[in-house]
């Protein structure tokens, strides 16, 4: 199924339950330690040295993001437009013009509902790959946070 015009004007939305408190989720997206264990789609990196954070509204959120099998990288370049730790993240993306808002909110069992609300979203960002890819990085980070999870359990 091809987006519409419809689709990029209502902006893409993914959730997912994660094993993990927010505050350690919160931590995970804005902590270049933790971004660069899942910062990209499989098969792709982002290594510590190229992700700059500067957790306040106004300060940037950069990434370099290098294909593993051919090299080629991708530059991203944002602005944080809203920080409240441990409960909301918010970032205008330069590179595509999208904007970005994150919540993670608090479920028992110290689990966490992370929800990201894409809009503005352009044509790439749309394209059915670009969509699978961005669900693999969810699923990195899930399984980043069970490692943390067993890391704490030894």
């Amino acid at each position: 199924m091809t987006p519409s015009a419809e689709d990029a004007a209502a902006g893409l939305q993914y959730s997912r339950v994660l094993d993990a408190p927010p505050e350690l989720v919160f931590d995970c997206f804005t902590q270049p330690g933790h971004l660069t264990h899942f910062w990209a789609p499989k098969g792709a990196s982002a290594p510590t040295t190229e992700i700059l954070v500067d957790l306040r509204p106004g300060g940037r959120f950069e990434t370099l993001i290098v294909n593993d099998a051919t090299g080629a990288t991708y530059a991203t370049r944002s602005v944080f437009l809203e920080v409240h730790a441990p409960d909301i993240l918010a970032w205008h993306e330069e590179h595509t013009g999208m904007t970005v808002r994150v919540t993670f909110t608090a479920l028992p069992g110290g689990r966490t509902l992370f929800s990201l609300h894409q809009s503005d979203i352009p044509d790439q960002v749309l394209r059915p790959e670009n969509r699978a890819g961005f669900a693999t990085t969810l699923d990195k980070l899930s399984n980043y946070l069970h490692h943390l999870a067993d890391g704490a359990k030894q």
